[in-house]
């Protein structure tokens, strides 16, 4: 008895590999460029300003260009100038815990920037959302609006200037 032989398309099998290869390519790098095409938040710390420490944020993407927060009475002693670009989502990532009860909440640990710390960030499609923690006001960049101390301030302010006073029982920290 005589076996049969099989006939394997083997054009077919190498086009169909060839075509996966090519769709997972255009795949991962299309996603990549989803993420990176709009550039990262770039903020700049500046001591030496007129008005007290400024923090001056950059994303051209979005249109913003020089939108100014001013810490109109904090002192500038101690403080260093300087730029922070956040295009690294790894800056405040730490190994998780694999212990059942903590493994329910992605875990942060903050880091260091010059008025203070960035407590949290999320980079996944830039520019993101990047959360700091400075000069005791906590300031929050997002693409649609900026938060300063729970309040929202839109990105088209007049002058595109922002001043943040010391907080009073009552009273509004921020002005224009």
């Amino acid at each position: 008895m005589e076996r049969e032989q099989v006939n394997i398309p083997w054009r077919f099998l190498g086009g169909l590999f060839a075509l996966t290869l090519v769709l997972y390519f255009a795949g991962f790098y299309g996603m990549e460029h989803l993420r990176e095409h709009k550039g990262p938040w770039r903020v700049n710390f500046d001591t030496a300003a007129a008005d007290g420490p400024t923090m001056i944020v950059q994303q051209p993407a979005l249109g913003i260009g020089g939108f100014r927060v001013v810490f109109g009475d904090a002192s500038a002693d101690g403080l260093t100038s300087g730029e922070v670009v956040f295009d690294k989502p790894g800056l405040n990532a730490q190994p998780m815990d694999t212990t059942p009860e903590s493994s329910q909440e992605l875990k942060q640990r903050a880091f260091r920037v010059p008025f203070g710390e960035c407590i949290y960030q999320d980079l996944m499609f830039l520019p993101g959302v990047v959360t700091m923690n400075l000069l005791g006001h906590e300031i929050e960049l997002m693409p649609r609006t900026l938060v300063i101390d729970k309040k929202e301030i839109p990105w088209t302010t007049p002058g595109s200037r922002i001043t943040v006073a010391p907080s009073v029982e009552g009273t509004d920290a921020v002005s224009n």
